[in-house]
């Protein structure tokens, strides 16, 4: 059985820099508070709380004058404004391309667009988004949701960046006819869309896919659609102790992809699983 990891796998750029402020900040402060879990994967937020970082629901679980950081799917201006009035030194881990849709969004709301955004509606990125136009933005997370919503002459698309392209095509495509003027930021962060092709590429050969990452991660749950949307059995998991030696009965190739927020330790820990039962399978 052969085990193929895709070439784009693992921790994007702004992962990686939340972790990095998150590590220097709990280095030098002992104990900091994350606004919200810092990124979506149960496991490093667990090891982030052994070093200090401590989750709070929101800004307003923590304490008066405590260091806090903004986790990487960025918040709304509200969150700054308390973190300042009760002297919260705040730590902004927001990745920088979630930071460009919300100033796009923003840029929109002040132009007079009707802004909708392209997401999840109980993500908290989209949420934060929302936020920063003055709760003006509307959420949609399909083309349906046009139906039930009054579409205005002047419209602007914006979109979480973990959707796919097609997903923003085609909800563009439903607003032409409806929309006066219609303006889109394409603001899908390109290494999403990495991530997403070389998915595709591995499950066109794989006649199993294993996608590793947070239950709660956008980006990781979407892979998982895609793979399954290629016809190859997918299978989404957060470790490897969840995997089950009878998913690979007949299987020869095996893929293996994880999100931008999963660890390549926690890859390399699934894919080398893997090969310890195919040894087992051919001894056997």
């Amino acid at each position: 059985m052969e085990v193929i990891i895709a070439e784009e796998a693992g921790f994007c750029f702004g992962v990686r820099r939340a972790l990095q402020l998150a590590q220097e900040a709990t280095a030098q402060h002992g104990t900091v508070f994350s606004v919200g879990p810092l990124i979506h994967n149960h496991q490093v937020v667990q090891r982030m709380a052994q070093a200090g970082l401590q989750v709070a629901e929101d800004i307003a679980a923590v304490p008066d004058g405590a260091v806090a950081m903004i986790r990487a799917h960025g918040a709304g201006p509200e969150t700054y404004q308390e973190a300042k009035a009760r002297g919260i030194q705040l730590i902004d881990a927001t990745c920088p391309f979630v930071t460009r849709v919300q100033q796009e969004a923003a840029g929109f709301a002040a132009e007079g667009y009707q802004v909708l955004v392209l997401g999840e509606p109980d993500h908290p990125e989209p949420r934060a988004i929302v936020a920063h136009t003055g709760g003006q933005a509307t959420i949609v997370s399909a083309p349906d949701d046009l139906e039930t919503l009054d579409v205005g002459d002047k419209v602007a698309v914006v979109s979480q960046t973990t959707q796919r392209l097609t997903n923003l095509q085609v909800l563009v495509a439903e607003l032409l006819p409806r929309a006066g003027e219609l303006r889109v930021a394409n603001t899908i962060c390109e290494a999403t869309t990495q991530r997403q092709q070389a998915a595709v590429a591995v499950a066109r050969q794989a006649d199993l896919m294993i996608v590793v990452g947070g239950y709660h991660s956008a980006n990781t749950r979407r892979l998982a659609e895609i793979c399954q949307q290629m016809g190859t059995t997918t299978y989404h998991i957060e470790t490897a102790a969840e995997i089950e030696p009878e998913w690979f009965r007949g299987i020869a190739q095996v893929g293996v992809t994880g999100g931008a927020s999963t660890p390549p330790e926690a890859i390399e820990a699934v894919a080398g699983y893997i090969r310890q039962i195919a040894k087992a399978n051919q001894e056997g």
